[in-house]
């Protein structure tokens, strides 16, 4: 029984080695295309097409200032149109009989909110249109 042991033994033993040995080679192969790639130069990066990246930034630069120019023009309506609109409540509110209407409304509802409050004078109208 001892000799059927050894004999088990020493055959796995060389099983043992050959897919040691195996590995190994397999190991080596792996490993040699990456030897050859440090051997070679590595690879220069991509070339810049300048030309193209001046040409997207410029045409981002226009788009931008045609955008604050459009902002602008926009901002000037809102100031017009609010300046309308102040003007317009002023002359409604010159009217006595909107002006009864008004207060009797405010003595019945109380006071309105601080947005729809009517400007009594031409100094606040000022005001409101500069913001």
């Amino acid at each position: 029984m001892c000799e059927k042991r050894i004999r088990k033994i020493k055959r796995g033993s060389h099983l043992t080695r050959l897919r040691e040995a195996r590995r190994l080679q397999r190991l080596q192969r792996f490993s040699l295309p990456s030897a050859r790639d440090d051997n070679t130069t590595a690879p220069c990066p991509p070339t810049v097409d300048k030309q193209a990246q001046n040409r997207v930034i410029l045409e981002l630069a226009w788009k931008t200032v045609a955008l604050m120019h459009k902002n602008r023009l926009i901002q000037q309506k809102i100031i017009a149109l609010k300046k309308e609109t102040s003007e317009f409540v002023e002359t409604v509110m010159n009217n006595p009989e909107n002006r009864k209407r008004y207060l009797e409304h405010i003595r019945l509802h109380g006071t309105p909110q601080v947005q729809n409050q009517v400007p009594e004078n031409k100094a606040s109208l000022n005001i409101d249109l500069k913001m």
